[in-house]
């Protein structure tokens, strides 16, 4: 008995004097600093992922938003946005905002640069849900944080009549508030989505803060 006490107490003293020996305890400081980084960088990457994850996300519903737009391009061209007859009467109101160059005007035919946010006007309802100034297209890229322009060809029905009209009496580099009636822009018909749903209500008068950033290949702000 008296010599397993002995042994006892000597691993003892082992054990206190190994636990109070710097190397040793600097040892598994290191060990468990090594864990809790190897977790971090594990925790990082798995972070990196999601987020790689949630751009692939966005790009998706950015390309199914194009998607969206060239359709309702197309819609407009078969007569989804432009008029069937014409009334005589002018469904625009246009407020400058900024002046452009003055001296680019574009014309039927040029392709054309536009920049723009699209929103609905005061008093749109729909399904009994108030969309006044709710946004419903925009060339902003969210993931880029600046504007990717809509390219199009000026009078060629791919754009609403309201569009048209609007962007004939702007210059390069020039900013309106342009306020268009449902008879200009997408009348009784509306904008659907894939899944049946509105993107743009029947008879909804539109609003956009445009800007025309490149008539005939000359881009605002760069020389010619």
């Amino acid at each position: 008995g008296k010599a397993n006490k002995r042994e006892r107490t000597q691993v003892n003293k082992d054990i206190y004097n190994l636990e109070n020996d710097e190397a040793y305890v600097a040892a598994i400081k290191g060990s468990l600093n090594a864990g809790r980084a190897r977790q971090a960088a594990a925790e990082d990457e798995a972070h990196a992922e999601a987020l790689k994850r949630e751009a692939a996300e966005e790009d998706a519903r950015a390309e199914a938003a194009a998607k969206r737009r060239e359709e309702a391009a197309a819609a407009a061209a078969a007569g989804g946005g432009a008029p069937v007859d014409d009334d005589g009467e002018s469904h625009l109101e246009m407020k400058l905002i900024r002046k452009g160059d003055g001296e680019t005007f574009p014309k039927p035919g040029d392709n054309v640069h536009v920049q723009y946010k699209g929103t609905f006007a005061a008093g749109t309802i729909h399904d009994g849900r108030d969309l006044s100034g709710k946004e419903f297209d925009s060339t902003w890229q969210t993931k880029l944080k600046e504007h990717k322009p809509l390219a199009f060809q000026l009078g060629a029905g791919r754009v609403i009549r309201g569009w048209e009209e609007c962007l004939l009496e702007m210059s390069l580099g020039g900013i309106v508030e342009a306020t268009i009636g449902p008879k200009w822009a997408y009348r009784k018909g509306g904008v659907q989505d894939g899944e049946g749903g509105y993107v743009i209500p029947p008879n909804a008068t539109l609003c956009f803060h445009m800007e025309l950033v490149g008539v005939r290949g000359q881009m605002a702000g760069k020389p010619k």
